[in-house]
This record gives structure tokens, sequence and C-alpha cells, in this order.
């Protein structure tokens, strides 16, 4: 049935969408007030902007892609100030002056392929994994950060490890650790060895270890044993805003890998969810599937690394080399075998398991979600648990699935009944291989903008000019990163209907971060 609709509704707005009048402004803010240029990426959008069939899709393109360089880069190291002990960069969300470890990595993500072009660039980029290195040797447990230790934000909050004044909030979401990783990753990858030098300082070394550290004492926590490493609690009317259990949150059944050693720990306990809201069931599966890629990326970087390390550093790059390794092996392990229950028993992957059997149906609009597998690396699109999967998220299986007049798509509690997020729907069309899912998809993206030419939080299903979140910079920047993946994948959805724009616009185009990590999945 899901796909009858789309095909039903996308047929005609196929036939009309790229013939529409332009509707949407463009709303870059004038050269002198944004936050950071970047010569690389405006040339970009100089370049790709006037071949869009579609007005509207040209006008969310100039003005989403950039927004981050446009309004968040709160502070960066001048270039002519910058060296290799100076750098820094502090990225915020959009509307909340602060830095989240997820937000900021996802934020950039669109520009890394084109930082080898632009020096400043890469400064910045560098600063921002030099600042994250930094959030995560102050507190590995925390999500997000201030500029400053001015202590701003939750203060109030209960919790172990204590708040301190440099932490804004402190949820502990395994994908804020695993974004600090992918931040790392895809820099090297795409900007090589001398970025690698400049980046993998004691101090980011000293930053993986706390993080590996981190992730196993919670893949060894139950939430139940007298000195958990880890509580969290808030005075709120929000029921997902604080931890049952006397603070510790949902417990958890530590284990072993079918057929691993005692040494090796299985899925990691996250007490919250991408969306800052609390887990249901302790072991959240899009957030295990991110940090079972990262820690094999990390692995990758390591292993490259240990080949040119001096005597200094050396046997520290060893070391975190065979933890990362062996922490690897017992996420990845045990994800396989959750593939392996689905396979038996022809059912979609479960958002999250607590160990003791218990499992939880049901999927989120934030990113690690499960619609995301195939973008974060781990999942292939065609593979069979995966199609089932996303056959029951994008339905009324999943209780945060919307459906109402004017649009329909995935939730979450985190906003509530019938919000719909743009991060699903712009997920949704980065997975699909149908064209008419994807036309229905843009559709609804240039239509949830409201008026206003940028993407929001979310947008009431029932009236798309009711959302959330104004400026709200990572969905932003993740529509610019579909358009880009589009241009390489399905130009024809998004391009003018000509030989030699095309080819102009693919030779500007570097394969975006979110179509190479499909690309490389872990798992077929």
């Amino acid at each position: 049935m899901l796909r009858l609709f789309f095909i039903g509704t996308a047929l005609v707005a196929l036939a009309i969408f790229n013939a529409a009048a332009a509707t949407l402004p463009v709303v870059r803010p004038p050269v002198k007030d944004r936050t950071f240029q970047s010569t690389a990426v405006d040339n970009l959008i100089n370049t790709l902007s006037p071949l869009f069939a579609n007005p509207d899709l040209a006008a969310l393109f100039t003005n989403c892609l950039p927004n981050t360089l446009d309004t968040t880069v709160y502070y960066h190291t001048p270039a002519s100030e910058a060296n290799s002990t100076n750098l820094d960069t502090f990225v915020i969300t959009g509307d909340i002056e602060a830095m989240w470890l997820r937000d900021s990595s996802n934020q950039v993500l669109p520009y890394i392929p084109y930082a080898t072009s632009d020096p400043d660039l890469q400064l910045m980029l560098e600063g921002l994994i030099a600042r994250q290195a930094k959030s995560v040797l102050i507190d590995p447990f925390a999500n997000a950060f201030n500029f400053k230790a001015s202590g701003q934000g939750h203060q109030s909050d209960t919790r172990k490890p204590p708040m301190g004044p440099a932490v804004f909030e402190g949820k502990y979401e395994i994908d804020s650790l695993a974004a600090f990783l992918k931040l790392s990753y895809w820099h090297w990858r795409y900007s090589g060895d001398a970025a690698l030098v400049r980046f993998a300082t004691s101090s980011w070394l000293d930053a993986v270890g706390k993080l590996i550290d981190t992730v196993q004492k919670m893949q060894r926590d139950s939430g139940q044993s007298p000195d958990s490493p880890y509580l969290f609690g808030r005075v709120t009317s929000e029921a997902l805003d604080t931890l049952s259990v006397q603070t510790r949150g949902p417990p958890a059944r530590p284990h072993h890998p079918k057929g691993a050693s005692q040494e090796v720990w299985g899925l990691t306990r996250s007490l919250f969810r991408p969306s800052d809201d609390a887990v249901t069931l302790p072991y959240n599966i899009p957030g295990n599937a991110m940090i079972c890629v990262e820690l094999n990326h990390l692995q990758e970087l390591l292993t490259h690394l240990e080949s040119q390390a001096s005597d200094s550093t050396a046997t520290q790059v060893k070391s975190l080399l065979q933890q990362a390794r062996l922490t690897a092996t017992g996420i990845c392990s045990s994800l396989k075998d959750v593939l392996h229950t689905s396979g038996l028993t022809e059912s979609s992957l479960p958002y999250e398991i607590d160990g003791f059997g218990g499992q939880y149906y049901m999927d989120d609009a934030n990113v690690p979600s499960l619609l995301s597998l195939p973008v974060l690396g781990y999942l292939s699109s065609e593979n069979a648990a995966y199609a089932r999967t996303r056959a029951a998220v994008l339905s009324d299986a999943n209780p945060y699935f919307f459906s109402g007049t004017q649009g329909k798509g995935i939730g979450g509690p985190h906003e509530g009944v019938n919000y719909t997020w743009p991060m699903a729907l712009i997920t949704q069309a980065m997975t699909s291989n149908d064209d008419n899912e994807v036309t229905w998809c843009l559709d609804l993206l240039v239509r949830s903008s409201a008026g206003t030419g940028l993407m929001h939080e979310a947008f009431d299903v029932n009236n798309v000019g009711r959302y959330t979140r104004s400026w709200f910079a990572w969905a932003n920047g993740l529509l610019g990163e579909l358009l880009l993946q589009l241009i390489v994948t399905k130009p024809h959805l998004v391009l003018v209907d000509d030989a030699e724009a095309v080819k102009t616009a693919q030779a500007a185009v570097q394969v975006p971060i979110c179509l190479a990590a499909q690309r490389e999945v872990l798992v077929k």
C-alpha cells in the first residue's frame, strides 16, 4: 500500500514539481553578518543553484546548505592567528546557544568533502574536532556544552558524574560519542594524512581513550549495581526528561555475544535517545549500530596512524587500537545476533531491547534511527531485514508515524502527536531507490518550509504552517546533503533537463558523506 500511495501521488507531483513558480525566498544573511565564510561552499552554491529545475529547490539549497556556516559558527580561531596548539571552533545548534556533540558534527559533515580546496574551512573543521576532544575529556557522559565554563544550562540536574559549569546538559547518548569519531574519520578520509597529523594530537588520543573506556563501562553496566557509572535526575513535568528507577534508568542484562570469549562484552547501554528523550529500554539499536560503524572506522584510522606515529605516541595508539577492536567486536557481534533473530522470525528490527527478552518496536525521526541505518554506514538498503524494518517504520506499525491532511512521516515523543520531522523525510529520501517516493518527499519538504525558505524541527501533518524551531541548522544542512546526493545519483529528479548542465553539476559535487557511507555499509 505504501508504494501504491507514492506512485499515485508522486506521478502527479512529478508532473508539476519542476514546473512550479518560485514561492520560497532566498534568506541568507548579508555577507558581513555571516559567522563563517567558505569560498568553496559559496562557489558550489553559485554553480549549482541555477541548475535546479525547481526554483524552490534552488532557494532551499541556497539557504539550507550554508546555514551552519552563515549562522551558527559561534567562534572559530581566526586563520591569521591559528597554529597547531590553539585551534578552536564552537558550533551552536541554532536557537540554543550551546554545542551538542551530535548536532555540531552533523552540521558540518556536508562541508568536509570541500575542505581540501579551502584552507580556512579545514582550520574551522579541525578546530571543531579539537573542541569536541576537549569536551569529551571534560565529561564523556554529557551531550551538550557551553562555550566557556559559564554554568549555563541544566545545572540543577542531579547527576553522576556531577554537572560542571562547562556542561550545558548531561544526558548520556551513545551517538554523541560516535559523532566525535565520525567527524574525525571523515575529515581524515577526505583531507588525508596531513589533516590526520594536525588533529590527532595527544589531547585527541586521550579523548579517544576516555570515549572507549566509557563505552566499555556501559557495556558492563546493568543499571542495578551499587556503583553505577551514570545517574541522571531532573525535576520536570516531562516524563522523558529524566530517568526512572531512582535516576538509574531501565535495567539491562549485560551479555557476551554468542560464541565470544568472556572479555568480549555485547551491546552498550545508553539512557537517552538522539532526540534527548529518555529511552524505554537501555540498548538502543540505532545508537549501537552507529558506534559499531565508528569503532570500525576508528580502527582504520588508528591502524594508519600507528604506521607513522612517533615513539612518544606509538604505544598509546597501539593500545587504543586493541581496545577499539575489542569493543567493536562485542557490539557488532551482538547486533548481528539481533539481525539473525529478525531473519528467523521475518520481523522488523526493534528500536530498543534490554537483554532480558524485552523489545520495543518504533522509530524516531532523529538520527541515528532505524530508517537511517544505511546512511549511518551500517546496513544496506537492499538487506531484507532493513527492507522489512523500513516498511514497518513508515507505516502505522510505528506508533510515531503520523498521517494528516497536509503530510505524513515519522515524528517522535519529543514534539508529540501529529508532528513529523523534515529530518525523517530527508532520511526517507536518502534511503529510497524509488523516484516517485523521492519526488513525493521533496514536494513535502518544500511545502513544509511554509514559505520561510528553511527547514524546521517538526511540523503539524494537518497544517505545515504550524512548526517548531525556525532556526535548526542540522536539518538545513541535511537537506543540502540530500540534494547533493541526488545530483550524483538521480540528477533527473532535481536538475534541468540539459546534458551539459548535469555534467557541470556533477563535476562540481564531491561524493557526500551520506552517500559514501551507504556505499560502504558494514552489513550487506
